[in-house]
């Protein structure tokens, strides 16, 4: 009985109080069809799936038998719409950010070939730290690039791109591969973004992945016809 009193316990017993508190509270939970959208659309992006499993009647089945019977699918156009819409949303709040952003940013380049379709396209990456000191990783764009892989075709592209991201002042460095077209792209890239820092030696950082398979190649051709008894051939 002396422990029924104000105050007593040892502090050590798990209270209901404090067990709830930890939980995500239930409520009254009511169906939201734009809420759910906009989270099946975040779904297909992280996981990579294709705009055709939306219409899946396997996948229709399951949601309205185990999660809500209210769920009636959406069309591959609809989960593409809402796709686009969140990617211009989080662009814009990007632009906003780097807008008002006083640090400096390292970006990465490349050009992709789509070899089925006979296509090209330019990637732009950009690393950067925030004020908490934690590390951040953005896609700016992922363009068609179907021009001649010219330095001066390769600039322009890239500037129109740190421009709409209100980056083109604030690159510390960028990561190319050893290109000659993407070497003489650089000494207009550091006049664009004021690269004067460390007298802008470290502004063109090489693609570690295309030295080490410099590397590769050169020794595999170094071993001449002993990779082609390895192979089997």
């Amino acid at each position: 009985m002396k422990y029924v009193k104000l105050g007593g316990g040892t502090g050590k017993q798990t209270r209901i109080s404090s067990f709830a508190n930890n939980q995500q509270p239930f409520g009254n939970f009511s169906y939201n069809d734009a809420q759910n959208l906009t989270g099946m659309a975040n779904l297909f992006v992280e996981e990579n799936l294709p705009y055709l499993f939306s219409e899946s009647l396997a996948f229709k089945d399951y949601a309205q038998t185990c999660l809500n019977p209210q769920y009636r699918g959406y069309s591959r156009k609809t989960v593409k719409k809402e796709i686009a819409r969140l990617y211009g949303a989080e662009k814009v709040r990007l632009q906003n950010y780097f807008a008002n952003f006083d640090g400096r940013v390292t970006v990465c380049s490349d050009i992709w070939e789509d070899i089925y379709h006979n296509l090209h396209y330019l990637g732009l990456t950009a690393h950067y730290i925030d004020n908490d000191w934690n590390m951040h990783k953005r896609v700016l764009a992922f363009r068609e690039f179907n021009d001649r892989h010219i330095a001066e075709r390769i600039y322009i592209l890239i500037e129109r791109i740190l421009i709409e991201y209100n980056l083109n002042d604030k690159v510390f460095a960028i990561g190319f591969d050893n290109a000659t077209n993407n070497i003489d792209v650089l000494p207009r890239l550091r006049e664009l973004c004021g690269a004067t820092s460390l007298m802008g030696r470290f502004f063109h950082q090489r693609c570690a992945c295309h030295v080490l398979n410099l590397c590769v190649q050169d020794d595999l051709k170094a071993l001449g016809d002993s990779m082609e008894i390895v192979k089997g051939d």
